[in-house]
């Protein structure tokens, strides 16, 4: 359900919205900085680093999460949600993880604890990197808990679910039935689940697991251990990806203040918003760009 251009290459998009630009008279002015902005007698004017200034009858403010955006709006009237990092990944240093990067599971659950905020749940792809954990199943928890994260310095917990179709007694009866049908097989190597390999390997051996032990020996309190690291390994957030490597912010123009129909500022007629300026952070998925099209798209179509 999503696409891409032929070229699978991003300058592909700029560069057809350049063209419609082009196409329809756009002046595009390089270098032309807005350093403010007044509105009087249902006019703009809005004053440059040239020392230029140019008047308008309306206005859009289109400039991501760009502090000069927020100034503007502000200036006018808006009130600023302060903005929070949005899609990151997570930091966890872990020797379960050591040596696995680049090793990606395609369905997992993920619970997020952090402070008092309710336990916040996602599902999908997962992603071990040299820092951490990745994947849209943890981009799409970082959405959803940016703030809580932000105001708890990204200290948190995660527990992972490798297999969202068992609990802990069902995969605890798994082991059994595999413990009755293949006793000589050793744990560490019959990889008999949806695991990659290496991982299994890992959390075996975290489970106090040893290379030689077979089903036939594995004792409960082994198989419960185990059963624990596969269906709820917790692991420890201690921040997030480097400093913008995150995809959006959460915050912006508080969107009380903005008609969706067309777009417009409910407290500056003539004034407009569209795409991350606003209060909008969607999850991972091209959910943001198509919020930035969508808003862009209204706020074009109301102005004309």
């Amino acid at each position: 359900g999503r696409m891409f251009p032929t070229t699978d290459n991003s300058s592909t998009i700029v560069e057809c919205l350049q063209h419609a630009a082009h196409d329809v008279g756009v002046r595009v002015c390089l270098g032309w900085k807005a350093v403010g902005i007044s509105w009087r007698n249902d006019l703009f004017e809005a004053g440059s680093n040239t020392g230029e200034k140019e008047r308008f009858d309306r206005v859009l403010i289109a400039s991501g999460n760009a502090r000069v955006g927020h100034e503007l709006a502000a200036s006018l009237g808006h009130t600023i949600v302060p903005c929070v990092p949005s899609l990151f990944t997570f930091k966890v240093k872990d020797a379960r993880l050591e040596g696995l990067s680049g090793v990606s599971i395609p369905d997992v659950e993920a619970r997020l604890k952090v402070g008092e905020v309710p336990e916040l749940i996602q599902r999908g792809p997962l992603l071990i990197t040299h820092w951490g954990l990745s994947g849209p199943a943890i981009l799409k928890l970082s959405a959803w808990g940016a703030r809580p994260l932000f105001e708890n310095r990204y200290r948190a917990n995660v527990i992972v679910s490798l297999l969202p179709e068992y609990d802990e007694r069902s995969l605890v009866e798994v082991f059994r039935k595999r413990k009755d049908a293949h006793a000589k097989k050793k744990v560490v190597s019959d990889n008999f689940l949806s695991v990659p390999k290496r991982l299994w390997q890992r959390l075996a051996e975290s489970a106090g697991i040893n290379a030689e032990m077979t089903w036939a020996h594995m004792d409960r309190e082994s198989g419960h251990r185990f059963a624990l690291q596969l269906v709820a390994g917790e692991y420890e957030v201690t921040g997030k990806g480097i400093f913008k490597e995150e995809f959006v912010t959460c915050g912006g123009v508080s969107l009380k203040e903005v008609d969706f129909r067309t777009m417009q500022s409910r407290r500056c007629p003539g004034l407009y918003f569209a795409g991350e300026i606003l209060d909008i952070d969607g999850i991972t998925g091209g959910y943001n760009f198509q919020s930035a099209w969508t808003t862009g798209w209204i706020a074009g179509k109301s102005m004309m």
